[in-house]
């Protein structure tokens, strides 16, 4: 039978989606068929049917009440809320399924395998300890994947994984912390990381040579547990290595168990600086005054500023997830920046999307900002390693009652030549 100009456009068009998986089926046709019940206008791919795009999220649960990864799934919560409230992104509901690694690095590789191996995957949000476990198996299997939490060394090597921050686990380090340190007149600095944490220690690494490039001094490098902390102890250690001052990898709770330490041993620091997880207002209650002055370095835009993107982060989240919406904070918006990238990722992957669509997707953000919640607008296009490292910095205030900019713009460094 012959066969229809209609029938060889439509054949055509159908071709054109199988091989490269991205606008080439994307046009109103195939829209209206997948909305009226057509036959599918697609062909089969991992995590997408006519209704519905399937995500997977890998984290690291806790049984604490300061779970970061409950707070992060929230924002996601949030973001997808949002873009589902508004009929998803090509008339496709989004939704994920978990996989909680508890912090272990052979079970992120657990679940990884099943969020792989599945067909009801098309990419994979992220925020583990333990992300260096399913790093070969995501990579092997081209899944895109959006980490909010990079804590994999290797993550120079893995060309399917993006961010919105430049990894700090990354080389060649950035200058900026050690020019904030000069800035407040330190001269010997104390490094503080995790024990049994290849990623802090990468950091704290990373951290070494962005003092010695300021031209002072790494007096200690420390290793602490994750658990509690003989706080008279590690005093006595930064007394001993005659440090003026200090910047420390490590979660909320244990920077806040140092500078309780260093606080009430009345060690006069010239600066005490966390990453962005010690930007935790709920810690500071229990510290009172003894946290006032210290300062944490941000990869996004502090609540603090009030941007109009802050105040549509925080309605989608007392609307889709009510649960964090009382003490929002900044694994929530890590959470929300997390998701939105990889919807851009996905919506530009066209109509019928695929994880090497939406691979290509991703690179195709050269200019991504989350609508003002970065310090300054990144480019993926070459992979996050080359992402300029810029940094909002706050400081909690003389009550230890909040924190507040440190400047009303960010700080952009420079990478420092490879060692």
């Amino acid at each position: 039978m012959r066969k229809t100009l209609r029938s060889v456009i439509a054949a055509g068009a159908a071709a054109a989606c199988a091989v490269t998986g991205l606008a080439a089926c994307g046009g109103s046709d195939i829209l209206s068929q997948a909305r009226n019940g057509g036959p599918a206008p697609c062909p089969t791919t991992a995590g997408v049917d006519r209704a519905s795009i399937d995500l997977g999220m890998l984290y690291s649960g806790s049984a604490d009440n300061g779970d970061t990864s409950a707070r992060f799934r929230a924002g996601v919560d949030a973001r997808l809320g949002e873009v589902n409230a508004k009929g998803g992104i090509n008339g496709r509901r989004l939704g994920y399924r978990i996989a909680d690694d508890e912090g272990s690095p052979s079970l992120n590789a657990a679940g990884a395998r099943i969020l792989a191996r599945d067909d009801d995957t098309l990419a994979v949000l992220q925020f583990s300890e333990a992300s260096a476990g399913s790093a070969k198996v995501l990579s092997d299997a081209g899944m895109p994947v959006v980490d909010g939490q990079i804590t994999d060394p290797g993550i120079a090597s893995r060309a399917n994984v993006f961010s919105y921050s430049r990894p700090l686990v990354s080389q060649p380090a950035p200058s900026g912390w050690g020019d904030f340190l000069n800035d407040r007149g330190a001269r010997r600095v104390a490094v503080v990381s995790l024990q049994l944490s290849p990623g802090t220690q990468a950091m704290a690494h990373a951290a070494e040579q962005s003092v010695r490039a300021a031209d002072l001094r790494v007096s200690t490098s420390l290793q602490v547990p994750a658990g509690p902390i003989d706080r008279q102890a590690f005093a006595d250690q930064i007394l001993a290595a005659d440090a003026d001052s200090l910047i420390a990898f490590v979660p909320a709770p244990t920077f806040y168990q140092l500078v309780r330490g260093v606080r009430e041993a009345g060690l006069g620091l010239a600066a005490i600086i966390g990453g962005p997880t010690s930007y935790d207002r709920s810690q500071l209650a229990a510290l009172g005054d003894k946290a006032a002055g210290v300062y944490a370095f941000l990869d996004y835009t502090p609540f603090e500023i009030n941007a109009a993107a802050h105040r549509r982060f925080l309605t989608a989240l007392a609307t889709h997830a009510p649960q964090a919406a009382a003490l929002p904070d900044g694994p929530a918006l890590v959470g929300w920046i997390s998701a939105d990238l990889l919807l851009r990722g996905i919506a530009a992957a066209g109509v019928c999307p695929t994880r090497a669509g939406v691979l290509a997707g991703l690179r195709q953000q050269t200019h991504y900002d989350a609508d003002g919640l970065l310090p300054a607008p990144i480019n993926l296009s070459r992979g996050i390693t080359a992402v300029t490292p810029c940094y909002d910095y706050v400081r909690v205030n003389p009550k230890g009652s909040a924190f507040s900019p440190v400047s009303a713009t960010p700080k952009c460094g420079h990478v420092l030549p490879t060692q």
